[in-house]
């Protein structure tokens, strides 16, 4: 551990925790190459509004899905800042080598659909739309909303359904477009919408709680049942991310840290009913956005650690559950 140049500020340049021993950390991308976007502030960094999202008056809070894994498991998206724009880069989910460019607009959070179609939310307008591009080739934009501000796209596992976040005065509600007809459907309130495995009619997601911490919930939206798998009265959950073969998934969680004195975000696991909650990460910088691999051997995500600058690079360790 040292200070950089601020006595205030102070920079954990450990790759580890010994919380983290056996995960076997790889540094797959270079913070001199194309910038990775990360959760800057380490707690609450997106910050929508004040909303009644389920119910509770807070701040709806996530740390953006800004990486997304190809469907054969050999590559990644993620967000980086190119001629001081944000935009969709795709690289080998191996350590070393280049990055390509796959949008040339503003972008914030992407999925990788089934359908080797690259989902993200475009803000180069005034307001922020769904755009959809060619993961390999081309830079053409498939514009798929309109005049709104949508949010966190999701591929359904058979190409069929994309789900989104649309917010407006009401706060954020989660909305579904039929990719070959084009209707759309505001499902239910929340935000961050996750399909889950085969379904295209059940989702993870997150709401508010009465108190304003983040909720993560599994809706089944063909049978209205809705269950809260976690809440906590100390802290929030968001960004989930559910396991290939749909027995877990992955979120990140706001948590105090021993070693900073301060709040800051790490990486979570529950299984699929909400039991059996793990933390994964302790290290006091920030780590966000989680993905797994596609054989689920695999956890990605974006961490701030082992960086004098703080800046953010692409990690990977072994499944430890």
């Amino acid at each position: 551990m040292t200070s950089c140049k601020s006595s205030k500020q102070i920079v954990y340049l450990e790759s580890s925790t010994p919380q983290e021993q056996g995960l076997q950390l790889t540094k797959i991308s270079d913070e001199t190459q194309n910038p990775v976007i990360g959760n800057k502030e380490g707690v609450i960094t997106t910050n929508w509004a004040k909303s009644s999202c389920g119910g509770g008056k807070g701040l709806v809070w996530d740390t953006g899905h800004r990486l997304a894994t190809s469907h054969d498991g050999k590559s990644l998206a993620y967000i980086s800042i190119v001629d001081d724009a944000c935009n969709v880069m795709v690289r080998k989910a191996t350590a070393g080598g280049s990055s390509t460019q796959r949008t040339f607009r503003r972008a914030q959070t992407v999925d990788w659909g089934s359908n080797n179609i690259l989902y993200f939310n475009d803000n180069t307008g005034s307001n922020s739309s769904i755009g959809g591009t060619d993961a390999n080739k081309g830079s053409l934009v498939r514009q798929l909303t309109t005049n709104n501000n949508d949010w966190h796209p999701a591929l359904t596992k058979d190409g069929s359904i994309l789900y989104f976040t649309r917010f407006d005065g009401t706060g954020p509600s989660i909305w579904m477009l039929n990719v070959n007809t084009g209707e759309l459907t505001n499902c239910t309130r929340g935000y961050s919408p996750r399909p889950v495995g085969d379904s295209n009619s059940k989702i993870l997601c997150v709401r508010n709680s009465l108190k304003g911490n983040s909720e993560i919930w599994l809706i089944d939206l063909e049978n209205g049942n809705e269950s809260i798998l976690l809440s906590d009265a100390e802290k929030g959950f968001s960004d989930p991310d559910i396991s290939p073969d749909g027995e877990w998934f992955l979120c990140v969680g706001n948590s105090y840290s021993s070693i900073s004195k301060k709040w800051n975000t790490d990486i979570y696991a529950a299984k699929i009913d909400g039991t059996g909650l793990t933390q994964i990460t302790y290290h006091p910088e920030v780590d966000c956005s989680p993905v797994w691999s596609k054989d689920g051997k695999f956890i990605y995500f974006i961490s701030s650690r082992a960086n004098i600058d703080r800046k953010f690079n692409i990690w990977r360790i072994n499944n430890p559950l």
